[in-house]
């Protein structure tokens, strides 16, 4: 769950900084009508915030395009809103993980 949380801390760092740095410069590019390369997609970090956004029954956020990029900027804006999303995204990954039998019994 570390990881979850740092990397979602990380995010809202990023989009809180200026949009001439190269990682939001990356997130446009990657949000933009470029066509996918062919083959099996790569897990990229869009991909895996997406995953972890589509977890949360209470909202309905995602992370497929430039407009939902900019949603979640402005949230990240508002430093609570954004630690509130942070810690539902948290608690709803324990929750999927504390469900899943075959996480508990892989534990010595």
């Amino acid at each position: 769950m570390q990881v979850l949380e740092a990397r979602w801390r990380l995010f809202g760092h990023v989009l809180r900084r200026d949009r001439n740095i190269s990682a939001n410069k990356a997130m446009l590019f990657y949000f933009s009508d470029n066509k996918r390369a062919r083959g099996r997609p790569q897990t990229t970090l869009p991909i895996t915030l997406n995953n972890d956004l589509k977890k949360l029954v209470a909202t309905k956020l995602e992370l497929t395009t430039q407009t939902d990029l900019d949603t979640l900027r402005l949230i990240a804006e508002d430093r609570p809103k954004w630690n509130a999303l942070v810690a539902e995204i948290r608690k709803t990954a324990e929750a999927a993980r504390s469900d899943d039998p075959a996480s508990a019994s892989g534990r010595l």
